[in-house]
């Protein structure tokens, strides 16, 4: 029986085969709003508390004391999860790029030292902004992805992406090609609302829904309705 891994998203394991497969690179791409980060955190917890998967979450971009913050809306103390070594926390600012890129060891070592199963990197695309060669960028993209293949975990990168009406919508550095799969959040203007939505527009060896189902922010975390129409 195939390894799958359980994202346990309300909703969104049905329509994707139970799960990920184990080892798999998936970018989680959207508009700014769109719930990227909160998916990717909800993917961590969900691990370490109903699936006994510690996580490793890398954040590139917001202050890891603004994410536990916000997301203490959720019920999701990840102190807690932090100080009971079920979810590690690794912070760079955007200035410390290059440190992370050459502390592979160290990941690594907290990967094995933890027993990680599930990384996040939140946004991948900090990591490709200090590259004007497309090029280089593209080297290091492939470089980043043969990394965290080699580590046996499964990932979620998340980037911000426009172009809603484009067949595949694409991030500025286009790192959703050379994922294996590609989760699309919405959050689109309809009158005088906002309607949010996920499309799995690409999953490698996975036979999965190709509708555009709405989600909903609720008291414990995003949930998708594949029975309402987007």
């Amino acid at each position: 029986m195939e390894d799958r891994v359980m994202t346990g998203v309300p909703g969104l394991d049905e329509l994707i085969e139970g799960g990920f497969r184990r080892g798999q690179v998936i970018s989680v791409s959207g508009t700014s709003g769109s719930g990227k980060t909160t998916f990717a955190v909800q993917f961590l917890v969900n691990g370490a508390m109903m699936y006994n998967e510690p996580g490793l979450y890398i954040t590139l971009g917001e202050q890891k004391k603004q994410i536990f913050a916000n997301m203490l809306r959720y019920g999701w103390d990840l102190k807690k999860l932090e100080e009971d070594k079920k979810i590690l926390f690794v912070e760079y600012p955007p200035y410390e790029i290059e440190v992370f890129l050459s502390q592979e060891v160290v990941i690594r070592d907290s990967v094995e030292m933890v027993g990680v199963k599930r990384l996040v990197i939140d946004p991948v695309s900090s990591l490709l902004m200090g590259y004007g060669d497309e090029q280089k960028r593209r080297e290091r993209l492939l470089r980043l992805l043969e990394r965290l293949r080699s580590l046996g975990c499964t990932s979620l990168m998340t980037s911000e992406s426009g172009g809603i009406d484009a067949k595949v919508p694409l991030g500025k550095f286009e790192v959703e090609l050379f994922s294996d799969g590609i989760i699309y959040l919405y959050n689109k203007k309809k009158e005088s609302r906002r309607q949010r939505g996920l499309e799995v527009i690409k999953l490698r060896g996975t036979k999965h829904s190709s509708k555009t189902c709405p989600i909903e922010f609720t008291d414990h975390g995003i949930e998708v309705y594949s029975n309402k129409e987007f």
